[in-house]
C-alpha cells in the first residue's frame, strides 16, 4: 500500500510539475516573438533534465547553444527568467523578487565595435536593445511593485522611457562601489 501511495504522490508531482513547466513555456514562446528571437516560432520550454531552453522543432529540439549568436542566448535567459519569476510571483512562491542584470546589451555593443556617428535614426542593434529595455520595463510594470529588475550598463539610449528608468549614472569617480571603499585613505596617526 505504502509503495501505491509513493507512486501516486510521484505522479501527481510529475503531472504538477509538467503543468507549470507548459506555462512557463508557453510564456517563452510569446515574449521570444515579442523579442523577434530565433526560433520563436516554435514552443519553447525549459528543458530540467538539461537545465537549459530548448525549442521544439517537427526534427526535434534545439539547445539553446544552437540558436543563433548572443542576441538569442541573452533574450532566450531574458524570457526564462521572466516566466519563471511571472510563475513564482502569481504561485506566491518564497522567491526573491527581483532580478539583477549586469550588462544585457553587451552583446550588442562589443568593444571593438566602431562607433557611428548619431544620426538621430537607431541602427538594428539600437533596435534590438530598445526592444529588450522595453520587454523589461513592461515585465516590471506589469507587476508594479511586486517585483523589480536592475540593470546595470553601459547602453544609453535616447528613448524618453528608457531615459524616465535611469535612476543613476555612475560617470567620472562615480561607481556602485565607492572609490574610497577600494583604496581606504591612509591612517596619518603617529606611534610613541
Amino acid at each position: 500500500m505504502k509503495q501505491l501511495e509513493g507512486e501516486l504522490e510521484k505522479a501527481e508531482f510529475d503531472e504538477r510539475q509538467a503543468s507549470i513547466l507548459n506555462l512557463i513555456g508557453s510564456r517563452m514562446s510569446e515574449w521570444g516573438k515579442q523579442l523577434s528571437l530565433e526560433y520563436s516560432g516554435a514552443p519553447l520550454r525549459i528543458d530540467l533534465r538539461r537545465l537549459n531552453v530548448v525549442a521544439d522543432l517537427p526534427t526535434g529540439l534545439i539547445p539553446l547553444d544552437k540558436m543563433g549568436g548572443g542576441e538569442n542566448w541573452v533574450g532566450y535567459h531574458l524570457v526564462a527568467f521572466a516566466a519563471m519569476h511571472s510563475h513564482f510571483i502569481e504561485a506566491k512562491r518564497p522567491v526573491p523578487r527581483f532580478l539583477m542584470l549586469d550588462q544585457p546589451s553587451q552583446v550588442y555593443f562589443p568593444q571593438d565595435r566602431p562607433l557611428h556617428e548619431p544620426t538621430g535614426e537607431l541602427d538594428e542593434d539600437e533596435v534590438a536593445v530598445a526592444r529588450m529595455f522595453q520587454f523589461l520595463v513592461d515585465f516590471a510594470q506589469k507587476f508594479g511593485n511586486e517585483f523589480q529588475v536592475i540593470v546595470m550598463d553601459h547602453a544609453d539610449l535616447q528613448d524618453e522611457k528608457f531615459q524616465q528608468a535611469v535612476v543613476q549614472r555612475w560617470r567620472k569617480g562615480e561607481a556602485l562601489i565607492p572609490l574610497d571603499w577600494i583604496n581606504p585613505p591612509q591612517s596619518t596617526s603617529s606611534s610613541n
